[in-house]
């Protein structure tokens, strides 16, 4: 083995051979502003850093390509989040496909989701990602609100966004996502109603929808402990989804995980890969791998991920090697976030544990789960308390 690549870890890899295909997750840690909410880990974007993490990710994309078992696996998804990754200018943005391409075997039906902020979006950005073999678009829009929108502290006005989103389709994109968010502070039943028709108006392929939650550290953290203002109460919140659940099929969509509904044939690949327990290798500050059974991440500082590679060595600072027991749970409960729940063969393997299948049969008595004689799912009332059911199976 390379050197280069010795604080890989390596049981990331001893069981890989004969694995078909991985993802990649590239972090791209570039933003104009911290979002209200934000809590990802993200810098200012600044010329000279950009610059730095692009030397950098090349190193690392590098250091992996050269490992004699990553050459032999397919990339069958390729997800850049952030941060922004359109922050990049769309040369760069462009390169970093490129060098993925000739770093990595991609599948010939390789789903490449670029995420992106609607006012970062013109004619000419949008061919470029076209040209690059961009698949998916995943958009923030978070609210079509404009009063929100200040209260989140996004980066756009309304009608900024609209601009964007309205150059998607005529550039030639036919598989887009919508990010929205519920839970607002100051948001009424009839505001999210109004922000989930004008989205559907759009004729986007998917759409997310996720619950405002208070991070620690971010600037919604410090104004909730001064008490400027409250969190929705968890009946009005389930209110809320379950207005979603039901405008989204009106208009065509099939919720197919807890946060995520979709037009037939779009559901997002990527994202099914982390609810399936499936591999995905994790590039840039941050970002975070699982591979084989083995969860590592990489330094959260872009200054010391420069650093790490500039020196010859990938970022890699904390690792863990799941049991195959914990391996097994995990899957479990991850994949039950699918509306259409996990394998009874993965139940099977939990159920040696007493504890493990005793918690599970009082969720079947709840009636929280329900079991047929192929799968287990959760209900509609299980969804409401998918965290809680959650954390006791694992």
């Amino acid at each position: 083995m390379d050197a280069n690549v010795k604080n890989v870890p390596k049981a990331a890899f001893h069981r890989e051979a004969n694995r078909r295909d991985i993802g990649l997750y590239l972090h791209v840690p570039f933003c104009v502003k911290r979002c209200h909410f934000c809590a990802f880990y993200l810098v200012m974007e600044n010329e000279k850093r950009m610059a730095r993490f692009l030397a950098a990710l090349d190193r690392e994309l590098e250091l992996y390509r050269q490992h004699p078992v990553l050459a032999h696996r397919d990339v069958s998804t390729v997800y850049l989040g952030g941060g922004t990754p359109t922050a990049l200018s769309r040369t760069q943005l462009s390169s970093v496909l490129a060098r993925v391409a000739r770093s990595f075997s991609l599948t010939a039906d390789c789903e490449v989701t670029v995420e992106a902020t609607p006012e970062s979006l013109t004619r000419e950005y949008l061919n470029t990602l076209l040209e690059a073999g961009v698949t998916r678009l995943s958009i923030g829009i978070q609210t079509f609100v404009q009063e929100e929108r200040i209260r989140l502290g996004l980066s756009s006005t309304i009608e900024e966004a609209t601009a964007g989103i309205r150059l998607v389709k005529p550039a030639g994109f036919t598989n887009v996502n919508i990010d929205l968010m519920y839970g607002i502070p100051g948001q009424s039943f009839t505001s999210w109603e109004n922000t989930l028709r004008l989205a559907c108006e759009w004729e986007p392929t998917h759409l997310s929808c996720y619950a405002l939650s208070v991070e620690e550290g971010t600037r919604f953290d410090s104004a909730f402990r001064r008490g400027e203002f409250r969190l929705l109460d968890s009946d009005r919140e389930k209110e809320l989804q379950l207005h979603a659940i039901e405008q989204l099929e009106l208009a065509g969509f099939c919720q197919y995980e807890i946060s995520n509904w979709s037009k037939s044939g779009f559901q997002c690949r990527h994202n099914r890969r982390y609810w399936q327990g499936e591999d995905v290798l994790g590039l840039g500050p941050s970002a975070q791998s699982y591979v084989a059974g083995c969860r590592f991440g990489n330094v959260a500082n872009l200054e010391q991920y420069c650093l790490r590679l500039e020196h010859g060595d990938l970022a890699v600072t904390e690792r863990e090697t799941l049991s195959i027991f914990q391996q097994h749970k995990e899957r479990v409960v991850f994949g039950l976030r699918m509306l259409e729940g996990v394998p009874n063969g993965w139940i099977d393997l939990n159920a040696r544990d007493p504890a493990w299948a005793a918690s599970l049969a009082s969720f079947l008595e709840k009636k929280y789960l329900v079991q047929t004689p192929e799968r287990v799912a959760l209900t509609a009332k299980g969804r409401q308390f998918a965290d809680e059911i959650g954390s006791q199976l694992l």
